[in-house]
């Protein structure tokens, strides 16, 4: 099964019986699923294959080899970027706290109906891949503003709050010719033809701020 065209869910969990029920009733929601009973196999399989971008894990704290928190540091650590849904039923507070601290998108106290697990999975899932879209769009954003000189990126910032040639002239101190020979070349390297299309940009760049 090609994990890259479908959501997929990999299950860390080393109950056999868990595996097969939770894959059962993944696939029964379209989902591809990995099994992996211990930490480090899963540890293993992220380090050597790209995770697909909808993608969401299950995870079991209790693990034979390795703790469900030492799982989410070494992910963290390795720059694995995943929604994790800790699923256990030995979790206290204090391991709750620190699991939503380090990033976990929820935790779920073991028994809990398959429904409610797979539709906490596919929101995730969701969630996500929307944020992980808006990420993309702002690193785009921030690329292509670096392409500007330090002088083409005083005008752009002051073309994308409205302000005219004129009025960008008079702030830099620079001729209105000079102010519009900037705003051309910015839009050239930009590859935009719009004081709209710009003031998206510097409204994405400036979200990561």
């Amino acid at each position: 099964m090609d994990e890259t065209m479908q959501q997929t869910v990999y299950v860390v969990d080393d109950d056999e019986l868990i595996q097969e029920s939770l894959s059962l009733a993944f696939e029964q929601h379209d989902f591809a699923v990995a099994c992996f009973s211990t930490a480090q196999d899963f540890l293993s399989h992220s380090q050597h294959h790209e995770l697909p971008d909808q993608a969401a894990l299950v995870l079991d704290l209790s693990l034979p080899d390795m703790h469900g928190l030492e799982v989410q540091t070494q992910l963290t650590q390795l720059g694995v970027a995943i929604p994790i849904i800790i699923y256990s039923g030995t979790a206290d507070v204090p391991h709750t706290v620190k699991a939503l601290t380090q990033g976990a998108y929820t935790l779920l106290q073991k028994p809990v109906s398959i429904t409610t697990l797979v539709k906490t999975v596919q929101k995730a899932v969701a969630e996500f891949s929307t944020a992980q879209r808006q990420r993309q769009r702002v690193k785009q954003a921030q690329e292509q503003i670096n392409k500007l000189s330090k002088r083409e990126c005083d005008v752009a910032r002051l073309a994308a709050q409205g302000l005219s040639a004129q009025k960008i002239a008079e702030t830099l101190f620079i001729s209105p010719r000079t102010a519009e020979a900037h705003k051309s070349n910015i839009f050239n390297k930009l590859g935009i033809n719009s004081v709209a299309s710009l003031a998206q940009y510097f409204a994405l760049a400036d979200t990561h701020h």
